[in-house]
């Protein structure tokens, strides 16, 4: 009788924190990028991120791009199981970082506050989720969790 692994009940609830912070920025971001859809359903104002992706130069703007839907891409693959997680939340732990940069050089040029969204918080929080999910993943990983 072959044997079989046990599920560990943290890499679902890991993927599941991680599914609900990637998919809510990925709801924001479609309704953000594509005017049609916002227009119908428009979002609150603290939710909406049209004032960061206004200001943010082109390279933050792409960083964060990769950073939502890499993230979503790497959580799903986290509650799937799949090794390819860690190399994928690799990729967006660096797009993580790249926005980061853009909040501090946002921050030291005085730009504190867009709305309701503070680009070096924002930027913290995008870092911080998807380095714990990193880490976790990379450690499930070693443990032949994953």
């Amino acid at each position: 009788m072959p044997a079989t692994k046990r599920r560990s009940s943290l890499v679902i609830i890991f993927g599941i924190v991680g599914l609900f912070w990637f998919a809510f920025h990925a709801v924001e971001y479609v309704f953000e990028r594509y005017e049609a859809l916002g227009q119908m359903l428009a979002l609150p104002e603290p939710m909406g991120l049209g004032g960061l992706f206004d200001l943010m130069p082109q390279w933050a703007a792409i960083a964060l791009t990769a950073t939502i839907w890499l993230g979503l891409l790497g959580t799903i693959l986290l509650l799937l199981r799949d090794r390819a997680s860690v190399l994928v939340l690799s990729l967006t732990l660096l797009a993580a970082l790249v926005t980061l940069a853009w909040g501090v050089l946002a921050m030291s040029q005085g730009l504190t506050a867009l709305g309701n969204v503070q680009p070096l918080f924002f930027g913290a929080g995008q870092a911080a989720m998807v380095f714990g999910l990193w880490l976790y993943a990379r450690t499930a990983k070693r443990y032949d969790v994953l």
